[in-house]
């Protein structure tokens, strides 16, 4: 269906309903819950790269600092996986803290074609060195949540997550 335009005063075509809305906008990514957690997760991202670039490392480094600390000994798929960054991003942050001696890297005692990414104790200490930083940026965005919502929205966020790993 076409848009009307109605002929203003001065013989100049007004604007429709559709057009104003698309000049103005309509404002649907307010309630688009992925835009809300992209939003909530980078601004806590930017806040915690400061206290990352005063010690030399960047977010994609934090993440996979993070991850090997959580889990331990990974393969590079493991923390493609649990980052769920690209692999190719991942080699390349792994050589870097490598290079750092943040991460050793070793063959797999399971399978020869392996190599597992095991945190180093430089590693250990520069990440254990931001983690403090990273719980009090989390508590500053957490702050008037009582602890029973707050247990709501993590246990609604692993829902979801579960939810979206049925349709992958």
């Amino acid at each position: 269906m076409k848009d009307r335009v109605f002929m203003a005063k001065d013989s100049r075509p007004a604007r429709s309903v559709a057009t104003k809305t698309l000049v103005a906008g309509d404002r649907w990514m307010d309630d688009y819950l992925p835009y809300q957690l992209y939003r909530v997760t980078n601004r806590l991202n930017v806040r915690l790269q400061g206290r990352l670039k005063s010690i030399g490392i960047n977010l994609s480094q934090w993440r996979v600092l993070s991850v090997l600390r959580s889990f331990g000994t990974l393969s590079i798929s493991g923390i493609v996986e649990h980052t769920l960054m690209e692999q190719p991003t991942v080699s390349r942050v792994v050589v870097q803290l490598e290079q750092d001696g943040m991460v050793a890297r070793q063959t797999s005692a399971g399978d020869s074609r392996m190599t597992d990414i095991t945190l180093t104790a430089k590693g250990a200490e520069t990440f254990d060195s931001i983690r403090e930083s990273a719980y009090r940026h989390e508590k500053m965005a957490l702050d008037g949540l009582d602890p029973a919502r707050l247990e709501a929205l993590r246990e609604t966020l692993r829902l979801i997550e579960q939810n979206i790993e049925l349709y992958d």
